[in-house]
């Protein structure tokens, strides 16, 4: 499915969405989670042809429809891992499967689902356009419906192991000439510019649907 957006002169871009599901006769954990990739195309307002602009990857984990379907929670919980595992344990009622009091009252959920937002990239030649933004907001009307809160950790891509033992993408990535630490604040700030806020004292960020300006 393909999602438009207009960002900021002189570039239009849209986001082209991959979404596969399985069709069976039984689900179980896995199947609640729901893989997503998007590929960023954007293009001169004077040039007909579209370049690739980025990426972004997100995960719909349907836990209230896990749970209408008899998956249980400690069933639910032994059928996620990876990073997804932390954001079960951080947000959920291990013992219910239902979000935690304190984050049902900090964020004001109504719906029972999750949307996270694994990883966003935006090739150099466009970056300064919005148009990572852009891409996030329009993943967010798309896939948010039905989801209590997005969620995503801020971690710079040139800090994480596909890319520091990767030379050859590092050098593509270009990233700024900082360290860790100012590469973290500041790609919060980033994000806090999408109305995510921090989650206590844990290094995921979320953005409560209902509360979305």
């Amino acid at each position: 499915m393909c999602s438009s957006s207009t960002v900021k002169e002189p570039f239009s871009a849209r986001v082209q969405f991959t979404l596969s599901v399985a069709i069976q006769e039984s689900y179980g954990a896995k199947d609640f989670l729901q893989s997503i990739s998007g590929k960023i195309l954007a293009r001169h307002d004077n040039d007909e042809r579209e370049s690739g602009a980025g990426y972004i990857t997100a995960t719909l984990v349907q836990f209230g429809d896990a749970l209408d379907h008899g998956i249980t929670p400690d069933r639910l919980g032994d059928g996620i891992g990876g990073d997804i595992a932390e954001y079960w344990e951080h947000l959920f009622d291990v013992e219910t499967g239902r979000w935690k009091g304190a984050i049902q009252d900090a964020f004001e959920i109504l719906g029972t689902d999750l949307l996270v937002i694994d990883c966003l990239e935006v090739y150099p030649r466009f970056r300064g356009q919005e148009i990572g933004l852009a891409a996030v907001g329009r993943t967010i009307d798309v896939f948010g419906p039905g989801c209590g809160l997005v969620a995503c950790k801020p971690w710079p891509l040139q800090f994480t192991p596909a890319f520091t033992n990767n030379r050859r993408k590092l050098q593509r990535l270009l990233p700024p000439n900082t360290d860790l630490d100012n590469a973290v604040r500041k790609l919060r700030t980033y994000w806090s510019r999408a109305g995510f806020w921090p989650v206590g004292q844990t290094e995921i960020y979320a953005l409560s649907m209902s509360q979305r300006r």
